[in-house]
């Protein structure tokens, strides 16, 4: 072979009989595919920066700043303050602004749940998929999708095929009025 190299590797310790018993066959074979390796790449500029964009996360996450006045943070991963209202439905009020009349919930579907049919007759609300998929009325909504529904709307055959999370707007009145209705379920 023209321009090879030949590297027969001297063991004095014999191979296993399994081998074949000829150590140095199994070196010059390992030899050669070492030789035959590519170079290790380094990884491309944009790996590089997010990997220590997500270093700088778990560093700034692993010891939290304390909350300053005036700020509030809430997780989905956190277990407190989820209610499951349906079968495989359950919600998570982030903020409430009675001033604005205004409520932020986060709502988790299970894959094939389904969420029952409603009116708006008080108001409408909006919504976003965060992750997962949605079908609203026909509709097949992913993460990132948006919908707004004004009022005197109906929300019809709501179910999520493999499960989602999603991020509604509506209003606080409209809120309590209907989580009365449920607790009286």
């Amino acid at each position: 072979m023209k321009g090879k190299k030949t590297v027969r590797l001297k063991d004095p310790t014999p191979a296993p009989a399994e081998w074949g018993g000829d150590a140095g066959a199994l070196s010059e074979t390992a030899a050669a595919l070492a030789w035959a390796a590519p170079a290790e790449a380094a990884p491309s500029p944009q790996v590089r920066a997010r990997l220590l964009a997500r270093v700088r996360a778990d560093k700034a996450s692993a010891s939290p700043a304390p909350v300053r006045p005036g700020w509030r943070f809430a997780s989905a991963q956190a277990a407190e303050g989820w209610r499951e209202t349906f079968p495989g439905v359950r919600f998570k009020t982030l903020s409430v602004d009675d001033e604005r009349d205004v409520v932020m919930l986060l709502v988790e579907m299970k894959p094939g749940a389904r969420f029952p049919d409603h009116p708006h007759d008080d108001a409408g609300d909006e919504g976003l998929v965060v992750s997962g998929d949605l079908v609203m009325d026909g509709h097949m909504m992913r993460a990132g999708d948006y919908y707004h529904a004004d009022r005197g709307t109906d929300h019809v055959n709501i179910v999520s095929p493999s499960g989602c999370t999603a991020m509604l707007s509506l209003r606080a009145s409209v809120w309590r009025k209907w989580r009365q209705t449920m607790v009286a379920r």
